[in-house]
């Protein structure tokens, strides 16, 4: 059966009496997002899991990296052999190598600098390869822990953060659009649990969970344990909105902001959710002035909404993205309510006028009337 061993984030790490807790979430979360897994034991700051599949735990917040180990007892003779096992399957002419040790237990009787004397010189001479201690070819790394060894060839990255579960609820609002993806990915890779928002175009939330919107969605649940969309219709927003004078034509995206916050704080609130997030950056687009963002703001009347990508530009979240290989398809063409919206938006929101549109809509029976509509789906394990 394959054992790997599994560091987690330094952040984690830096923890004081709180730490064996985020440990523990780690753990569950392993567990959860990888079935297959029988075992995550914590052992000397590392885990060390089981499963009998080959498993890939690079969507698990709080994992720092990861590797597939052999495990041999605390003994030189079997700790050698076993990197001179792993050396030989990558060794190659003109190749080098480098040891990379590590001795928790430190009742074994040899250090970590006599470790990598010890191993190096035998795998030099099983292999034929040369030393290179600052960029080798290959890296065999031997981890000494209390009754084990773990030796292993490369390591796997994780996305390090936190592990969902330990800092809060959130609901985010949620378009389909890149920004919205990365501001639940980061907000869940700071520890935490999400519901996320999405007003849909459609007779049906059905048509929106099997396009783009619900394949993201799915994606996204890779990383974030239970995370549910809930699916409101925009339509009952665009009925009582088609008819409103001209005059405040420039006011409906801000208005509609206004009222998606609204609904997200409403569902926050029901859930137990602490706060809202959006994936605004600022001034990246007309409705995403500092005007209209502090207009959306007061909507909720002190109920806390944070902008993950305030500060960040287009290019940095295209890269971060593609990266996460969520671009591609968040790129695809999909309708939302903003987008039938945004013509010629105000950049900077005049409050009074916002109040008076709001009046006419009658904002709270709307709201009731949206929410009443709400459709749950769950994503992810």
């Amino acid at each position: 059966m394959p054992t790997y061993l599994i560091h987690y984030s330094s952040e984690i790490g830096l923890k004081g009496h709180n730490r064996r807790d985020f440990i523990n979430q780690l753990r569950r979360n392993i567990r959860r997002q990888h079935p297959a897994v029988t075992s995550v034991e914590h052992l000397m700051g590392r885990l060390v899991a089981e499963s009998p599949q080959a498993e890939d735990f690079g969507d698990v917040f709080g994992v720092a990296w990861w590797a597939e180990v052999t495990v041999v007892a605390a003994e030189v003779e079997a700790m050698t052999a076993a990197a001179v096992a792993e050396a030989r399957r990558q060794a190659a002419p003109g190749k080098t190598f480098a040891i990379r040790a590590r001795r928790a237990e430190k009742r074994f009787p040899l250090n970590s600098q006599e470790i990598g004397r010890v191993v190096g010189a035998a795998v030099a001479e099983a292999t034929g390869m040369g030393v290179n201690l600052d960029a080798p070819d290959v890296e065999v790394f031997v981890e000494v822990a209390p009754g084990a060894v773990f030796v292993f060839a490369g390591r796997h990255p994780g996305p390090s953060g936190f592990p969902v579960g330990v800092s809060g609820k959130l609901v985010g609002l949620y378009s389909g659009g890149i920004d919205s993806v990365l501001a639940a990915y980061l907000m869940a890779r700071r520890g935490a649990r999400l519901s996320l928002v999405h007003f849909h175009v459609f007779e049906e939330a059905e048509e929106a969970h099997v396009q783009k919107v619900g394949q993201l969605a799915a994606r996204l649940g890779g990383y974030i344990p239970g995370l549910k969309v809930h699916y409101l219709p925009y339509r009952p927003y665009h009925w009582r909105a088609a008819d409103l004078p001209q005059k405040y034509q420039p006011y409906r995206v801000v208005t509609f902001r206004r009222f998606m916050a609204r609904a997200a704080a409403a569902i926050a609130r029901r859930e137990g959710g602490q706060a809202v997030f959006s994936g605004d950056s600022l001034g990246q687009v007309a409705s995403q002035t500092l005007e209209n963002m502090l207009a959306v703001n007061a909507a909720l009347e002190g109920f806390p909404i944070f902008r993950p990508l305030l500060a960040w530009s287009k290019q940095e979240i295209i890269d971060l993205g593609e990266r996460l290989d969520f671009y591609d398809l968040a790129k695809q063409p999909y309708r939302d309510g903003c987008a039938l919206l945004a013509r010629k938006p105000a950049t900077r929101a005049n409050l009074q006028r916002v109040a008076e549109m709001e009046a006419l809509l009658d904002i709270p029976s709307l709201l009731e009337e949206t929410l009443a509509q709400d459709e749950v789906r769950v994503y992810g394990a």
